[in-house]
């Protein structure tokens, strides 16, 4: 029997979604586009955990956090954004460590998307 050649991306992005909270929250500096910092993204379980982290790192961008419900992810125009912002790891929660400002926490990393 064939197997449809997107089942695999499929597959790897509902599990990538089911690592996520139902809500999702990402930042911002135009009230639309993804603030990231190729090849990261970043996203947050709540508004105030992304806003701290918009403080944390001084941005003058203005950031602001946007919440949309994570299984908008599948949604062609979303998978099509992350494409175009060459975003391939996402920060989950992520935190700067104070004495070397560098950002860690939990990664995920998508498949390829093309």
């Amino acid at each position: 029997m064939p197997t449809d050649p997107d089942s695999s991306d499929a597959a790897s992005l509902t599990a990538l979604v089911s690592y996520l909270p139902p809500r999702i929250w990402y930042l911002t500096s135009n009230g639309v586009d993804m603030w990231c910092r190729r090849p990261y993204g970043f996203f947050f379980s709540s508004s105030e955990a992304a806003e701290k982290f918009a403080a944390d790192i001084g941005s003058e961008l203005g950031l602001s956090a946007i919440g949309l419900d994570s299984h908008d992810l599948l949604r062609d125009e979303v998978l099509a954004a992350l494409r175009g912002l060459e975003v391939t790891r996402l920060f989950v929660d992520p935190a700067i460590d104070p004495a070397s400002g560098d950002v860690f926490g939990k990664i995920l990393r998508l498949a390829d998307l093309n």
